[in-house]
């Protein structure tokens, strides 16, 4: 299991938080705020790369899953099917 302790911000304080979560399995995160309680959902999909390595013989793997994170993760209310600003962009 990897570990990390991304930055998100949340919907409606729109203040930054902190707080560890594991990259695997589902990209979908279900977080509540420290600041105002709120319940936030992240989904992490947009942020995933898959990386195959291709070996000499020309053989390859399936493949590993990686997150490029930004510094600050916006996050939605549950129930909101609308993607975030930034998952639009890209």
């Amino acid at each position: 299991m990897k570990k990390t302790r991304p930055s998100f911000e949340c919907w409606k304080c729109k203040r930054t938080f902190g707080q560890v979560v594991e990259l695997e399995g589902d990209p979908v995160l279900s977080l509540e705020c420290p600041y105002c309680g709120a319940a936030c959902k992240v989904d992490l999909a947009p942020y995933q790369q898959r990386v195959v390595e291709v070996m000499k013989d020309g053989a390859s793997g399936l493949g590993e899953i990686r997150y490029e994170l930004p510094d600050r993760i916006p996050t939605s209310e549950p129930g909101d099917e609308a993607p975030t600003q930034e998952c639009r962009t890209r």
